[in-house]
C-alpha cells in the first residue's frame, strides 16, 4: 500500500497483520481507498463510471494498457457509460463523509493518475479537470459547498510537436469555464504570484502515476480581511517523490471564519477513456497517535506499553510524546527520552504510527525504532519495539488500545 509520507521499513510480522479493505473515519479523520477489494466511497458519474483492473490490465493499446497500478495489485479506471467525447460527467468521492468544520491545522486530499504520453500524441486536447471542493463553516445540515479547487489537465493541442500534458490551478473547471494552457487562471493571487498574480501552465512529457495533492490550510497575508484566510497548495509529485509542478492560490476572498471541511472530489470532466486512477486520500495535517495496554509479545512475557505522539500544531499538547515498555515478568524497563523521528501513514482499514529516538534501557542509552498499527474495530491494536542492544518485543494488546487520528 501506499503512504502519504514516505515511511520506514516496517516489521514483517505488523504487514502480515494489517487487512485490506476502504477506510473511513468520521471528518477530518483519514479516508482511504487503494482499491484494493473494492471502491468504496466512490460513486460514478453521468458519463463515466468507475470499476476495479488488476495491476496490469490490458485494454488492446488503449489508455495506460498494460501498466501496473501505483501501489498493490488493483487500481480504478473510470469507463464510459453514454458514449460521451466532450465535456463529460466523471466519478466523485465525498472523502467519507462532508463537513463544515476545518481541522486544526489543515487537511489534505490527493489521487494518483496515470498520465499516459504515448496515447496523448494521438489524441490532442482531451482533457481532464480533478478537483476538490470545501465547504462553508455554517452548521446547517447537511454541508454547504463553498468552493471547487481544481487541476485542469489536457494533452497538447493540434500543432504541438511535444506530446504531453499540460497542467494549471484554478478555481474553474470544464471546457466552458477553464482552459489547461491558460498563463493567467482565475483567480489571480499577486501575493503567491507577483507581480500579476498568474501561475503558468506545466507541461509533464514523461508517462507515469502523479500524485495530484490539494492541501488546505490557513494563513496570514496581506489583503486578507481577518486574522488568517485560506491557502491552498496545489502539488503534483511522481513516482520518486519529486514535485514536478507546484502552485499557491492564497484566497482573500475565504477569511477562516467562513471555512469549513472538506465536500468532494470530483472529475468534473473526463474525457480520457478508461483513465486510470489509484490510492484516494483525504488526511488531516495535524495528527497524534497514542496507546497503554498489555500484551504477551512474541517472547511469551507479558508486557505493559505506552506511547503518545502528536504531530506538530497550534494547539496545546499537554502530553510529552514519549515511548515505554515494562516486561512485568523480568522487570525489564525502556522509556525514551528523545524523539528524533515520525511518520504516520494510512492504509486500507489501519492506520501506523512509526517513531524513532533514543532512551535507556534498564539504565543503559540505546536508539530505538517502535511501529503500532491502529485496526480499528476489525482487530487488535499492534505494538513492535525494537532497541539497538537488540532487545525486541512485537505482539497484539489483550486490553487497551492503539488510537492514530
Amino acid at each position: 500500500m501506499k503512504r502519504l509520507m514516505s515511511g520506514l521499513p516496517r516489521l514483517g510480522l505488523l504487514v502480515a497483520l494489517m487487512t485490506l479493505g476502504a477506510q473511513a473515519a468520521a471528518p477530518p479523520g483519514p479516508f482511504f481507498n487503494g482499491f484494493e477489494q473494492n471502491i468504496d466511497g466512490w460513486l460514478p458519474g453521468f458519463d463515466r463510471d468507475i470499476v476495479r483492473k488488476p495491476s496490469g490490465y490490458s485494454n488492446a493499446g488503449g489508455y495506460a494498457s498494460g501498466v501496473p497500478s501505483a501501489a498493490g495489485r488493483w487500481h480504478a479506471r473510470l469507463v464510459d457509460l453514454t458514449g460521451c467525447m466532450l465535456q463529460c460527467d466523471g466519478p466523485f468521492t465525498r472523502w467519507g463523509g462532508y463537513s463544515s468544520t476545518f481541522p486544526g491545522g489543515g487537511y489534505l486530499t490527493q489521487l494518483d493518475i496515470y498520465l499516459d504520453v504515448n496515447w496523448a500524441a494521438t489524441h490532442p486536447d482531451a482533457r481532464f479537470d480533478w478537483l476538490s471542493a470545501i465547504n462553508q463553516s455554517t452548521p446547517p445540515s447537511p454541508p454547504t459547498h463553498r468552493r471547487d479547487w481544481a487541476f485542469n489537465a489536457g494533452t497538447q493541442l493540434i500543432g504541438d510537436l511535444v506530446p504531453g500534458f499540460w497542467v494549471n490551478a484554478a478555481t474553474n473547471s470544464t471546457r466552458g469555464s477553464s482552459f489547461p494552457e491558460n498563463p493567467c487562471p482565475s483567480p489571480a493571487d499577486p501575493i503567491s504570484n507577483p507581480p500579476t498574480g498568474c501561475r503558468a501552465p506545466v507541461k509533464i512529457t514523461t508517462s507515469g502515476w502523479y500524485t495530484f495533492r490539494h492541501t488546505f490550510r490557513a494563513g496570514s497575508f496581506v489583503g486578507c480581511p481577518e486574522s488568517t484566510c485560506l491557502v491552498v497548495d496545489f502539488d503534483i509529485v511522481n513516482r520518486s517523490g519529486a514535485t514536478v509542478a507546484h502552485w499557491t492560490i492564497r484566497s482573500n476572498q475565504d477569511p477562516m471564519s467562513l471555512v469549513g471541511g472538506n465536500r468532494y472530489g470530483w472529475f468534473s470532466n473526463e474525457e480520457i477513456p478508461e483513465l486510470a486512477i489509484d490510492n484516494s486520500l483525504r488526511i488531516g495535517l495535524c495528527r497524534q497517535g497514542h496507546g497503554d495496554g498489555e500484551m504477551h509479545g512474541h517472547d511469551s512475557h507479558k508486557h505493559k506499553v505506552h506511547f503518545h505522539k502528536k504531530s506538530p500544531c497550534n494547539d496545546r499538547d499537554d502530553e510529552d510524546d514519549n515511548v515505554q515498555d515494562d516486561d512485568e515478568d523480568n522487570g525489564s524497563h525502556f522509556r525514551s527520552n528523545a524523539i528524533t523521528a515520525s511518520s504516520f501513514g494510512v492504509d486500507e482499514d489501519s492506520q501506523t504510527i512509526t517513531i524513532i529516538g533514543t532512551g535507556f534501557h534498564n539504565g543503559l542509552p540505546v536508539g530505538f525504532t517502535m511501529m503500532a498499527v491502529d485496526n480499528g474495530s476489525l482487530a487488535p491494536g499492534v505494538f513492535s519495539l525494537v532497541l539497538t542492544d537488540g532487545y525486541t518485543v512485537v505482539g497484539s494488546l489483550e486490553s487497551g488500545g492503539i488510537v492514530i487520528e
